[in-house]
């Protein structure tokens, strides 16, 4: 192998595994000292090829991994937790999902040599106290995408089509979405596939106000990312009138919810946050949908389908279906083993002609 040892990749996979130092090189049959350095990148020379292969075993990671030459990108500026609220993410597993991520970004690099994207919308990049606010800067969106008076029908292809990739993924538990912005790839926004659909698309928009809005991290960044998510999901002016007069009920909500493609609780929230209804109003609805515990899960009847990514799906059926790749030339190409390939693209290499026969 030509190319030096990546110091750098051997912690990110580590981290992927979730292991320690002492576990892996245990493991590996090596002093925990010399592990050390090796992972450190403190070895003169690199590592030997025996001792490469040694961890490469012990981490589950083909050799040719730890020789790619790609760089890191650090943790995202938030990360987004579920229910628009600051839970905790345990250290272990925020360095699991930086790892992850890391990799997912490293396996797009080359997909992407395949293939070139071509936004059709601007993405714009407006600071929040230059643009107005949050809201307006939605506003100012809404204009400059010409999205219709209402409610959005599909924000995931409006997305694609700024030539932000969306990505569904398995995210840790707690993490409804998390943005990816490195300087040789496409904006990446990173979906949990295993919330609801209201959730996902609010989601989504909290992490576009993020793309759009936000190049620092500060305290009020998700507050701002949340309102422009508000507004450009459920634009005040039109909900005001949508309000006017009208009794809210539990029925109304979710019939908002069909209408809006938001969830129940937000709509309460929104309405409540607008001063359209009266605190009372909100109070005794709040208090219903907790005695239901519709606060946790929304009744199933009032889901809608969620907005399914096209471009990145397609970019990986590409791969199969045009370019010939079997599972070996992927993971060859991917410098991944079967089990990572098949858990993270096998929803979409099954549909390429076969690609993916895995028993």
């Amino acid at each position: 192998m030509s190319a030096a040892f990546n110091a750098n990749l051997l912690l990110l996979a580590r981290q992927y595994r979730g292991r320690s130092q002492a576990d892996v090189a245990a493991s590996s049959g090596l002093n925990q000292g010399h592990y050390s350095r090796i992972e450190n990148g403190l070895t003169p020379d690199g590592p030997s090829q025996d001792s490469v292969e040694r961890i490469a075993a012990a981490l589950d990671f083909p050799p040719s991994f730890f020789f790619l030459q790609d760089g890191l990108a650090g943790l995202p500026l938030s990360v987004h937790p579920m229910n628009r609220r600051k839970t905790a993410v345990g250290e272990r597993a925020m360095k699991q999902i930086h790892a992850e991520l890391n990799i997912r970004l490293i396996h797009l690099r080359r997909y992407l040599r395949a293939a070139d994207i071509h936004p059709e919308l601007p993405l714009l990049s407006i600071d929040v106290d230059d643009g107005g606010g949050p809201q307006a800067i939605a506003q100012t969106l809404r204009v400059t995408w010409s999205i219709p008076d209402g409610p959005i029908a599909n924000l995931t292809d409006y997305c694609e089509r700024a030539g932000i990739l969306v990505i569904w993924c398995d995210l840790e538990k707690g993490v409804d979405g998390v943005t990816m912005n490195v300087r040789d790839l496409p904006p990446c926004i990173f979906l949990n596939q295993h919330v609801p659909a209201d959730r996902m698309r609010f989601s989504l928009a909290h992490e576009l106000g993020h793309i759009i809005m936000h190049t620092v991290p500060g305290d009020e960044i998700e507050n701002e990312a949340n309102a422009f998510a508000a507004e450009l999901l459920v634009p005040e002016r039109q909900f005001r009138r949508a309000l006017t007069g009208q009794r809210l009920s539990l029925e109304w909500l979710a019939r908002q919810k069909a209408y809006w493609k938001a969830s129940m609780a937000f709509l309460l929230y929104r309405a409540g946050a607008i001063g359209a209804v009266t605190r009372h109003q909100t109070e005794y609805l709040w208090k219903k949908l907790s005695a239901l515990g519709w606060r946790t899960r929304e009744p199933q009847e009032t889901d809608f389908p969620p907005e399914l990514p096209t471009v990145f799906p397609k970019l990986v059926q590409m791969h199969g279906e045009d370019l010939a790749y079997d599972l070996k030339g992927l993971q060859e190409l991917l410098s991944a083993n079967t089990s990572d390939v098949v858990r993270m693209y096998r929803p979409y290499l099954a549909k390429a002609g076969g690609l993916l026969v895995v028993k």
